[in-house]
């Protein structure tokens, strides 16, 4: 039976520090060899973790338009569920379990002991590892970082809205979770990993959880538009980033996919307008029964109902195609308290990443939370800016911004979170409001004008808030990042090197990620393509005006049955 080396024993127990302690000891008295207070510091912080999952799912619901509310409510939910499963049953053992050779980096761990978390139970692990140091339970840490494989996915969910099936991607996101998550987290916190290895600074996910997930969106829309318009997306791209048109609309429509001859563009949009939208199916007579879908569409007759009226879109048979950035929020309630419900849950997120109740994790506590007010109070004063010199000047600044004050303090708020994220346990806390400002007014400067049209088919900017926050926060750790903040846990060391150093090195890793993401999900992505193609009638995937339809279908049939 293996014999493991205790360096810090609680002031209560009976024992004496740098003891050798066999399994069974551990099992037997497992109060001897851990602090209490850890234990129930990391235990309260994965719960707020886990509790992300349905804050998430009210920011998303809250922030997209009403056709997709319902959906967006469950899915992450659904999404957590699953991967949780798949987390006990081998993702653990994967992504954590310890290679042979510690110098060896190896993609996937092989300790088959420990799958179904059979054998997870009181081996000490912490900051090192199972080496030396303050220690928790490995069931605890086991169940810390399953919350993280379920809630990386659940980020996803906000950017595939309308491009997948639910069926198709709990297994697209299944695939994703064990070619792309389980290796990258591997790398990023197993010590004696590639990040360990070049002394890589990610507190508690930029590279594994933001540039992942939003990365994984960024390839969704990519491979949807080829899908649509096959290489000729490239070409769309081009012309709106570096051939912009003054003409905010036609790039809006080059994205969104209109098929505009090239003489009805270079026209000018009244020539692009033609004729009008056919007007809906008129009402039966007594006006009572909806005899219209929310496409303006004939309702069959056995799913009509007296007293419910038809979807508000039946009103507007003219909107077609993807939601776009600019729609107004479904529920401005539901957003603004899916963004506090994730503020508190971010303070676990970031603070049980020290693996204990010390001064590092209050450290990564504060300096999240004030991350976080400077982004939410900086993007909302950019927009107010926005607004008013869009009032004053309107040739140059347009309208001055669509969309609601408090999405702005919201998206703030997440992307001062998330650019935060790698580097709460190694910045002072004065530096967190800088990385905070810094994160919202470059992520503003992107949403507010090539991204604005660019990523037309990630209406709630999953992909900007989470990649872009990420890299910002990777490269910004290494600007702020002091030895005596990483010391609070009375052990933690970082690599002796110049600023530009570490910069280069948080960079690789960022670039690294985002690459090795965009790939693999991708090749998921055609895989899964060719795979299902002889289970469906039209051998391709739906288009989003077919998806379009399928969920405003359930929808009223959930309203039907209310």
């Amino acid at each position: 039976m293996p014999t493991y080396s205790i360096d810090v024993i609680p002031p209560q127990a009976t024992v004496l520090a740098n003891h050798s302690v066999t399994e069974a000891e551990l099992r037997h008295s497992p109060q001897d060899y851990f602090s209490g207070s850890d234990v129930v510091w990391v235990t309260l912080c994965g719960a707020l973790v886990l509790q992300m999952v349905p804050a998430i799912s009210m920011f998303y619901s809250g922030a997209t338009d009403r056709s997709s509310t319902l959906t967006l409510l469950r899915l992450p939910v659904i999404t957590a569920a699953f991967c949780t499963v798949q987390w006990y049953l081998w993702g653990y053992v994967l992504t954590f379990s310890p290679q042979p050779d510690p110098m060896t980096w190896t993609w996937y761990g092989g300790h088959t002991e420990s799958m179904v978390l059979y054998q997870a139970l009181v081996r000490p692990v912490g900051i090192s590892g199972f080496g030396p140091g303050p220690n928790i339970p490995e069931l605890l840490y086991a169940f810390y970082q399953g919350n993280f494989a379920a809630f990386t996915p659940a980020l996803i969910c906000g950017g595939v809205i309308k491009k997948f099936k639910v069926g198709r991607f709990l297994i697209f996101i299944l695939l994703w979770s064990l070619l792309v998550y389980y290796p990258v987290a591997r790398w990023t916190w197993l010590p004696g990993g590639y990040s360990d290895q070049h002394g890589v600074m990610d507190f508690a996910g930029g590279t594994a959880v933001h540039i992942t997930s939003g990365t994984a969106v960024g390839a969704v829309v990519l491979f949807h538009e080829m899908e649509r318009h096959g290489w000729g997306i490239f070409k769309r791209i081009w012309e709106v980033v570096w051939q912009p048109n003054d003409d905010v609309e036609l790039n809006a429509e080059i994205l969104r996919g209109q098929d505009m001859e090239m003489s009805d563009m270079e026209a000018g949009p009244e020539s692009r307008d033609g004729p009008a939208p056919p007007p809906p199916a008129p009402l039966p007579p007594n006006g009572n029964v909806a005899a219209v879908n929310n496409r303006g569409r004939p309702v069959p007759p056995n799913l009509r109902r007296a007293s419910i009226p038809p979807p508000a879109a039946a009103r507007n048979p003219a909107r077609a195609g993807p939601v776009l950035a600019s729609d107004a929020p479904h529920s401005l309630n539901n957003l603004v308290l899916g963004t506090m419900l994730l503020w508190i849950g971010w303070l676990g997120f970031n603070g049980g990443s020290a693996l204990g109740g010390n001064m590092r994790a209050v450290s990564a506590c504060a300096a999240t939370h004030v991350a976080a007010s400077s982004g939410a109070c900086v993007m909302l004063v950019l927009f107010w800016i926005l607004k008013w010199s869009g009032r004053r000047w309107p040739e140059a600044f347009g309208r001055g911004g669509s969309r609601v004050a408090v999405v702005h303090f919201c998206d703030g708020a997440v992307v001062g979170l998330v650019a935060i994220t790698p580097a709460a346990g190694y910045v002072p806390v004065w530096s967190a409001g800088c990385i905070g400002a810094i994160s919202a007014v470059s992520i503003f400067a992107l949403k507010n004008t090539v991204l604005q049209d660019l990523m037309r088919q990630d209406p709630l900017f999953v992909f900007l808030l989470h990649t872009g926050g990420g890299f910002i926060g990777m490269f910004l750790t290494g600007c702020f990042a002091r030895q005596y903040v990483v010391g609070f846990d009375g052990y933690s060391k970082i690599l002796e090197r110049s600023v530009a150093e570490r910069v280069r090195w948080q960079v690789t890793d960022a670039f690294m990620g985002f690459g090795f993401t965009l790939a693999m999900t991708l090749a998921i992505l055609v895989v899964m393509k060719l795979v299902l193609r002889p289970f469906t009638k039209t051998g391709r995937l739906l288009s989003d005006n077919e998806l379009d339809e399928l969920e405003a279908e359930l929808e009223y049939r959930e309203r039907r049955d209310q």
